[in-house]
């Protein structure tokens, strides 16, 4: 009967033991995975950083009228919204459809 009580005291010290060891070792692969989410964090945050400012220069309305000049377009930028102003219209450019519309 001892050797039975020992047999079973010694699988319940086994079990924990192993639950343990697998517990610990889950607590060090959830800290690699945080430190390498906070170092994607970082990047991702620079990428941002960089993509706003080379949003916020293409914006800039002088960038817009460059872009109109090189695409020989009869616009003008107005004011701070940056707004595209047709000088005179583009008749070719229009469809030709079947009836007139007037408005």
């Amino acid at each position: 009967m001892k050797v039975f009580r020992y047999g079973c005291i010694l699988v319940v010290i086994l079990i924990m033991a192993i639950f343990t060891m697998t517990e610990g070792s889950r607590k060090i692969q959830i800290g690699y995975d945080i430190t390498r989410m906070e170092h994607e964090l970082a990047r991702l945050s620079e990428e941002s950083k960089k993509l706003d400012f080379k949003s916020g220069k293409l914006k800039k309305s002088e960038k817009i009228s460059m872009k109109i000049k090189d695409m020989k377009l009869d616009l003008s930028v107005q004011g701070k919204e940056d707004i595209a102003v047709a000088k005179k219209s583009h008749n070719h450019m229009d469809k030709k459809l079947g009836s007139k519309i007037e408005a």
